[in-house]
């Protein structure tokens, strides 16, 4: 075999290893770069669900109307002596 031989048999080689093996690591750098992406957005909604709990905790921590009004609504608390009349749901809620 001369030396010509024995380097376009190891091209060869090399280009069937990376026909065989190489499709399979471009699959998986696009899958993982997906799966960034998808993590990256999930990040990025939690970040504002985050903020907006903090909003809230800084309006419970000094708003007394706030604190009022989660109470009333949220909870379904009243003053003594006051009477809650439930109204039917309209259509639609």
């Amino acid at each position: 075999m001369t030396k010509t031989t024995k380097i376009l048999l190891i091209a060869f080689l090399a280009l069937v290893a990376y026909v065989a093996f190489g499709n399979r690591l471009f699959y998986k750098v696009w899958q993982e770069e997906k799966t960034l992406t998808e993590l990256e957005t999930q990040r990025e909604r939690l970040e504002a669900e985050t903020d907006s709990l903090r909003q809230v905790l800084k309006r419970l921590e000094g708003d007394i109307d706030f604190i009022e009004k989660v109470a009333r609504e949220d909870l379904g608390l009243v003053k003594p002596g006051e009477v809650v009349i439930p109204l039917p749901a309209e259509e639609g809620d």
